[in-house]
């Protein structure tokens, strides 16, 4: 990993630690998606919910070994701005694309495909982002949604569904505060 992204990754659980909270996702999440996207190459990448910005650095820290690019969408203006902040001082900036808005209004006209997508935001809502990308993803995606256990009542629908629909295989991965992997069948 780059010196000057491993130092800014740093000082953001650092800063979270200080604040009383932890960063978006924990840090073995953080690898773990790393690795996720380089392990399948990922060149289009979609995150939902950038929050300040933690994880969609791992995410472009992977691109840049895949040659691929990451579009992050946040709705809070004020995690927007502190996340511009973040990648302004990040090496691989150039490899994000922020949109702000809500995700339920973007996803729709977002171009795809994606070959790998992080659902990381509002909880209740995942299972509608989920249905809203699935056309958007190629064959082969992995489509990742965070906090699976540590918000599964949140996530109940969500859960169940990408578990019961075919044409989908899906675990839950016990990194940080639960992953679960899903993954679209050619």
């Amino acid at each position: 990993m780059d010196v000057q992204l491993a130092d800014l990754l740093r000082e953001i659980e650092e800063t979270s630690r200080l604040n009383g909270g932890t960063p978006r996702v924990d840090r073995e999440a953080g690898q773990f998606l790393n690795i996720m996207v380089k392990a399948i190459r990922a060149q289009h990448i979609l995150e939902i919910g950038t929050a300040d910005g933690y994880a969609t650095l791992w995410l472009a820290d992977a691109s840049a070994t895949t040659g691929g690019l990451v579009t992050s969408i946040e709705n809070d203006v004020w995690q927007l701005e502190l996340a511009k902040k973040v990648f302004s001082r990040s090496p691989y900036g150039d490899r994000i694309t922020l949109v702000q808005g809500d995700a339920l209004e973007l996803l729709p006209v977002l171009e795809g495909p994606f070959d790998f997508v992080l659902i990381d935001a509002d909880k209740s809502q995942s299972l509608h982002y989920f249905r809203i990308i699935f056309e958007q993803v190629s064959s082969g995606a992995i489509i990742c949604c965070d906090k699976a256990i540590s918000r599964a009542p949140a996530l109940a629908q969500y859960l169940a569904y990408v578990h019961e629909r075919p044409g989908l295989e899906s675990v839950l991965v016990p990194v940080g505060q639960g992953i679960e992997v899903t993954y679209k069948m050619p």
